[in-house]
């Protein structure tokens, strides 16, 4: 076996990098919950876009193929576009 194998702080730089690499994928995968009222509902070609404002007072736009009810609250669940600007919906469940 070769020598830089028995370091130790080679093999501590070695899973070092193997935990930072393991972490920087699971950001991408995770789904974003929220829960919130639906207002400003707009038809779009491909579904619907309307801003959501959750229980911590952020705004959001949000984007989804079936129709919310305007005044309602929802949880919805998704994940947000490569550019942060749109919240695009996976499930949307009306709890009100």
């Amino acid at each position: 076996m070769p020598s830089f194998v028995k370091d130790k702080y080679f093999l501590l730089c070695l899973a070092a990098a193997f935990i930072l690499l393991c972490s920087s994928f699971d950001n991408d995968m995770t789904d974003t919950k929220e829960i919130g009222i639906v207002y400003e509902i707009t038809e779009s070609k491909n579904g619907f876009v309307f801003c959501f404002e959750n229980t911590d007072g952020e705004k959001m736009r949000c984007f989804s193929r079936s129709e919310p009810e305007e005044g309602s609250v929802y949880e919805i669940s998704g994940n947000w576009s490569d550019d942060g600007t749109m919240f695009f919906t996976d499930s949307m469940t009306k709890l009100s």
